[in-house]
């Protein structure tokens, strides 16, 4: 006899919106606002009630990673567990009688001879309406919303500030107003004390050199010719190319990407189960990585390979044991 395993199923219906069971179909998870039926004074609150879709049998990773973590066994073995329990649910509804299955549903075929579910409506599966439950209210009698409405409403009047107080203030202000217009408006008082700068020490040199010249009250102009020097070592020539820095033009990097090409086994929601995989690949002798996916999901990569041909050879070889196996292509 399989065992049964709807009790994992159901313990993450409450976690996950869509829940798969491979080669069978899909729990999936549809939620429901609040609502309040104004008729029979029934208000509601929100729920996440299970529908089931046949065609989505692709074996995930996330049923089979729970289930091996909670029994503490193996992923091959798992995989076992989970296609034996729904062989078996699958002969029961094909014998034409209805299979019931505790807080899901009941499975059955319709007309055309496709499994269906008729969802158990009594069970809230959104973790956020806990304790919550539908409760009946009738409506207050007497009282009439209309009358709320209608009625008149005093509104606060609005101080006005007298005459004499209008007066006072222009009293006030009148004064200072004239004596700004009549103060002279000197454009130094809102001049900073400030002072240019240069990078540039010829700039500086010649800017103080013109200084001292127009203090003395004199302009001297002395010929390059006429400037002579006491005997020595000859001083190096002080040249423009020598004083301005070289200018350095930047180089246009190119980018080249690079790809890798990563053999993922499955994806976990959980680390625990993205660790127990890592674990079980390296003893086969693969070297196996974790690599994040979309909504929070662990990809568990067994082996990583510079080109997709090389990475189709394992795959094959891979298959037989991890039938859900893919190659994922990853910048460096």
């Amino acid at each position: 006899m399989a065992r049964d395993i709807s009790g994992y199923i159901r313990e993450m219906l409450f976690r996950h919106d869509c829940v798969i069971i491979p080669g069978f179909g899909a729990f999936i998870g549809n939620f429901f606002p609040a609502r309040a039926d104004r008729r029979e004074g029934l208000f509601l609150p929100p729920s996440r009630k299970i529908t089931f879709n046949r065609h989505l049998t692709g074996n995930d990773g996330l049923l089979i990673g729970h289930i091996s973590s909670a029994l503490g066994i193996g992923y091959g073995e798992t995989r076992d567990i989970i296609l034996e329990w729904a062989d078996d649910l699958r002969r029961k509804i094909m014998a034409g009688n209805p299979v019931p299955i505790d807080h899901l549903g009941i499975f059955s075929l319709n007309y055309e001879g496709a499994i269906i579910l008729d969802p158990d409506t009594t069970v809230n599966y959104l973790l956020s309406s806990y304790g919550l439950s539908a409760y009946h209210r009738q409506p207050v009698a007497g009282f009439d919303v209309r009358k709320r409405a209608l009625e008149k409403r005093r509104e606060p009047s609005v101080n006005q500030p007298s005459v004499r107080s209008l007066l006072t203030r222009a009293a006030v202000i009148i004064p200072i107003l004239v004596a700004l217009a009549l103060v002279p408006f000197n454009d130094h008082l809102f001049k900073g004390n400030m002072e240019e700068s240069t990078l540039n020490p010829l700039a500086r040199a010649e800017l103080e050199f013109n200084r001292a010249q127009i203090d003395s009250g004199r302009t001297a102009v002395i010929p390059e010719e006429t400037v002579t020097e006491e005997p020595g070592p000859a001083a190096p020539a002080v040249t423009e190319a020598a004083v301005r820095p070289p200018v350095s033009r930047p180089s246009q990097a190119v980018v080249v990407e690079e790809y890798r090409y990563l053999l993922i086994i499955g994806s976990f929601q959980g680390e625990d189960n993205a660790l127990t995989m890592v674990e079980r690949l390296r003893k086969q002798g693969f070297d196996p990585e974790v690599a994040g996916g979309p909504d929070g999901f662990l990809r568990v990569s067994a082996q990583s390979f510079p080109t997709l041909d090389e990475a189709r050879v394992v795959l094959d070889k891979v298959r037989k044991e991890y039938t859900g196996a893919w190659v994922y292509k990853s910048r460096e």
